[in-house]
């Protein structure tokens, strides 16, 4: 099918069906899919549209070694870990491990990165350090995601959707050609579901205070008026909007603008109460304090429910605004590009249940204030017929700040907690390609990138305890910069065929711990991350471009791995580590067939090997020890893969066909932190396997859809979906809070079945 905006979607010709050549930017110029010698994959607009993906969540599995997660309390906030590598802490001062960009404007947190982007043209998986042409806290890879944009093409379309849960979704888009030159598209789509977990209210024979809690002999008013509500968790409330404009002067200049406006109003997803500490304060014993007893063992529901005994659960409200403009103008020999970015965010996740119970023992609030801005110049060309470049200038900014507001136990400990900075980088980056020959071509491209951050910090323990207290007056910063190189050998035969062996550098920035617990903790900063990689692929068409198969063999090597570490010795903090070096070893296969026009199969498969080869840990007399082997890597699944089927089962005289989708995506269990495999007399505390890790996950969905019906001079269609269909649920997230807390582990699991009616109509 066609990748090229202007291309009916309804216009899909036997020949197109057959052929799937696939265009792509990877580096940062068009090329072929066969031709870029590093491992990405592509997935078409057609593809994303028919499964309505529209948010970077939906991607987990859909490229070989992706896996996407939402944090733990926070639905908004996505864990992105390619290859084993991963940002697990959301915190507005880090730095993720897999760089976002939405045509080509960088993104550059996970906070408030799940958000709908409506009518892309494709998305682009580059997996492995993309250092060289795409720059810092790319140290695993990047993911970009294209829009289809404006075109001299009359052109508008509606969609809307209804399932259960009460869901119903509306989608829009027109395209208004206002001149031989000047091109406008406006698409956008709200959604609106009930909860899919009831919250009960707690029976009195388990201990419930509806109006607040005993502590000491005192009633405790609760943050949100009350003991355990009725309610529903994980209610969604979104509307976005894209808006795009295209300036077409001449055939050598292009002036694109976009804006994109995201806002989300919903209940969070449940944190359900997994295990506690038998032996603990929040065990059978179930004592805390002279005269109180809390029973949180009695809420432990080691499964899935769809109901819950909590006080309450919270609003997660977002709005994202962003503006880019890119200026392309083909000067000849070298075309020359602007890319100009602006991207503003405010999250309030009001008052945060942490603990999922009825019982008032954890909670916290979280609203972030962030903005960023980019801006970029390229230059790609030629040199004759041997020299192919792309050379550029980058420079970023962006600023947050956030402020955690947190109660524990009854309201008898409560923290005003606020933390933020800032970043300035600059990078100068050149990449070339050399023809040695017809079939061998030899890639060199180096980066350079300097930045500075700075951090603001305060934790006081209420009424006027000061633990921490970093000022923007106090001028703490530190200067950060890397040299990274890439240098790929590739050689193609023939236009069926290619092999590729890479080197590259990833480099993921150094900081601050924005959530440490003491001043010399929050200005002593954290050493960059980096990646030395080694990539060896095979790319080829087969059985006459009916058969594409890509395969790769990777080698990592991380230096000075930052890990996030979950504390809970006073306030709740997650604290990055740089805990040593380790080493990521795997095989990656990527194949779709299309066997006659009507049915196209896709699939992928990963296996990872993650293994430390030295992690830096204290042990109980203050000396540092090096326990690799006795701790996991977070976010490294063994297996992934998964499985696409398209298949158009009937034609009829009119165009109209019934169009078959079939996907299933599998995942094995990993671990959600860095935990002690087994109890040593330094480390005597190792929780269950059951907490420490996320369950394999198996997700099948289906989709039956009549198409192109005529309706003058429009084409409509209508169908039957559902995911999940065998209502699998799994643990997929959770924090367990040590020992400090009687060991109380939440756990987070995958959304349950949704099934429903879709129609659509486009002109």
């Amino acid at each position: 099918m066609s990748i090229f905006p202007t291309a009916a979607l309804a216009q899909q010709s036997a020949s197109a069906r057959t052929n799937d050549e696939i265009i792509v930017t990877a580096q940062r110029r068009e090329e072929n899919l066969i031709d870029v010698p590093i491992a990405v994959t592509a997935l078409q607009g057609q593809f994303l549209q028919d499964r309505s993906i529209t948010t970077i969540d939906n991607l987990s599995a859909l490229a070989p070694g992706l896996l996407v997660s939402s944090t733990a309390t926070q639905p908004n906030n996505a864990q992105l870990s390619i290859r084993g590598s991963v940002q697990q802490n959301g915190s507005i001062t880090l730095d993720p491990s897999v760089g976002v960009y939405l045509d080509g404007v960088y993104i550059g947190k996970a906070q408030g990165s799940i958000f709908d982007i409506n009518d892309l043209e494709r998305v682009e998986v580059l997996r492995g350090p993309q250092g060289t042409l795409y720059g810092r806290n790319t140290l695993a890879g990047a993911i970009s995601f294209v829009t289809r944009k404006p075109d001299g093409q009359l052109r508008a379309s509606a969609e809307t959707s209804i399932g259960n849960y009460d869901a119903y979704t509306v989608r829009g888009l027109i395209n208004l050609p206002l001149s031989d030159h000047l091109f406008v598209k406006l698409s956008g789509m709200t959604l609106k579901r009930d909860g899919n977990v009831r919250l009960m209210p707690d029976p009195a024979s388990v201990g419930g205070y509806p109006l607040g809690f005993l502590y000491n002999n005192s009633v405790v008013s609760h943050p949100q008026g009350g003991g355990a509500q009725s309610g529903q968790a994980g209610t969604r409330n979104r509307q976005s909007l894209l808006a795009q404009v295209r300036f077409a002067p001449s055939t050598d200049l292009t002036v694109d603008y976009t804006y994109d406006y995201s806002r989300t109003r919903g209940r969070a997803d449940a944190s359900q109460l997994h295990s506690v500490d038998p032996d603990g304060f929040l065990g059978a014993n179930c004592t805390f304090g002279p005269s109180v007893c809390i029973p949180a063992y009695l809420y432990v529901q080691p499964k899935y429910s769809k109901t819950l005994s909590s006080d309450y659960t919270h609003l997660d409200r977002i709005e994202i605004n962003g503006h880019g403009l890119a200026v392309t103008w083909n000067a000849g020999a070298v075309t020359l590009k602007s890319i100009t970015g602006y991207r503003k965010m405010d999250y309030d996740g009001a008052v945060i249940e942490l603990d999922g119970t009825p019982l008032w023992l954890a909670s916290g609030g979280l609203d972030t204030k962030y903005k960023s801005f980019s801006q970029e110049f390229q230059a790609t060309g030629n040199m004759g017929d041997k020299l192919n470049y792309v050379a550029g200038l980058y420079y970023f900014w962006d600023k947050g700040f956030t402020r955690s507001p947190q109660s524990f136990f009854f309201g008898s400990v409560n923290y005003d907690t606020s933390w933020g900075g800032t970043t300035k980088a600059y990078a100068v980056y050149g990449q070339a390609d050399y023809n040695i020959t017809d079939q061998i071509v030899l890639t060199a491209g180096l980066r350079y990138t300097k930045e500075r951050k700075t951090i603001v910090r305060s934790s006081i323990l209420l009424p006027d305890t000061i633990f921490v207290d970093v000022r923007k007056s106090d001028g703490v910063s530190k200067d950060f910069s890397a040299l990274n190189p890439t240098v790929v050998l590739a050689y193609k035969p023939n236009d069926r065929l290619s092999a590729y062996i890479k080197f590259a550098q990833g480099y993921r920035s150094g900081g601050f711990n924005g959530e440490a617990t003491s001043n010399i903790a929050t200005t002593t900063p954290f050493r960059p991350e980096t990646i030395n990689s080694f990539e060896a692929g095979l790319k080829m068409t087969l059985w006459g471009k009916r058969i594409n198969l890509n395969v790769a063999a990777f080698h990592n090597h991380h230096r000075n791995m930052q890990l996030s570490v979950f504390t809970a010795t006073s306030s709740l903090a997650s604290l990055l580590q740089n805990a040593g070096s380790a080493n990521m070893n795997g095989v990656e296969v990527e194949m779709s067939l299309r066997p006659t026009p009507a049915l196209r199969i896709s699939g992928n498969f990963a296996y990872l090997h993650a293994s430390y080869s030295s992690y830096r840990d204290t042990n109980a007399l203050g000396a540092v020890v090096d326990v690799g082997d006795n701790r996991t890597i977070p976010h490294a699944p063994q297996y992934q893969a998964a499985l696409n089927v398209d298949l158009r089962a009937f034609e009829g005289s009119g165009g109209d066909n019934l169009h078959l989708i079939f996907d299933a995506r599998h995942t094995s269990s990993y671990f959600l932190y860095s935990y002690a495999k087994t109890p040593t007399a330094d480390f005597p505390l190792v929780p269950p396997s059951s907490s420490a890790k996320a369950q394999s996950l198996t997700l099948l969905d289906f989709q039956l859809r009549y198409e192109d019906i005529a309706l003058g001079k429009a084409k409509a269609w209508i169908g039957a979906w559902t995911r999940n269909l065998t209502n699998t649920h799994r643990k997929v997230n959770g924090i367990d809070f040590g020992a400090q807390f009687g060991g109380l582990n939440i756990a987070n699991y995958n959304e349950p079945r949704t099934y429903g009616v879709s129609v659509g109509i486009q002109w």
